[in-house]
């Protein structure tokens, strides 16, 4: 009898906290459930301009090499405040792209046209390769994820060699994916095609 009060005590405790938090699988999103209503407003054009553009360029230009008169100027994160604007360039970087794979998102607004053409698709045709290829676009839009999560571990690890090398992989992502929706026309020398998805 001596450890009633015990399991008494245990088995309050074990009410009560499912009273507070409540069957943690209540949160979880059930199996069937709706999808998400995704209502994207920015084109992907927006979203080069407004927020992928210039978060690779914080990376890009965070460790840099440049051959001057002078000789070789070479430019890394020093300060504290110089790493954290390098990660949250890495950070809307990777975010980015998960906004890239919202369903329904168009490339450009209704009578957009192209500033390059001849060089580039129209934006209609874009969309028109991107609607044929989702699995191929997604896959893509990862492969960009995937290099920036490696230029967060890089600059946590404030290591900036490895972000210089990152670098180069997420321009190899973002022309991947130019390649073949944006300018898939273009001739190039032989050994510069476009890389391969998994």
């Amino acid at each position: 009898m001596r450890q009633f009060p015990w399991l008494l005590s245990l088995g309050l405790a074990l009410f009560t906290s499912s009273l507070v938090f409540g069957n943690g699988c209540q949160n979880r999103p059930q199996q069937g459930a709706a999808e998400p209503d995704y209502a994207p407003t920015a084109t992907v054009k927006d979203l080069m301009l407004s927020l992928i553009d210039p978060s690779a360029d914080v990376v890009w230009e965070a460790v840099t090499t440049v051959v001057t008169d002078q000789g070789i100027v070479e430019k890394a994160p020093k300060t504290e405040e110089e790493w954290i604007a390098a990660r949250h360039g890495a950070l809307r970087l990777v975010e980015a792209t998960n906004l890239l794979m919202v369903p329904g998102r168009h490339v450009a607004r209704p009578g957009e046209k192209s500033e390059a053409p001849g060089v580039e698709l129209e934006p209609e045709e874009m969309d028109a390769l991107i609607s044929k290829d989702i699995p191929g676009w997604i896959a893509r839009a990862k492969s960009l994820r995937e290099a920036g999560l490696e230029a967060l571990q890089a600059i946590d690890a404030k290591d900036a060699p490895k972000l210089f090398e990152v670098g180069e992989r997420i321009e190899l992502a973002c022309e991947n994916c130019h390649s073949n929706y944006w300018y898939p026309n273009q001739v190039l020398p032989p050994g510069y095609g476009p890389a391969k998805t998994q």
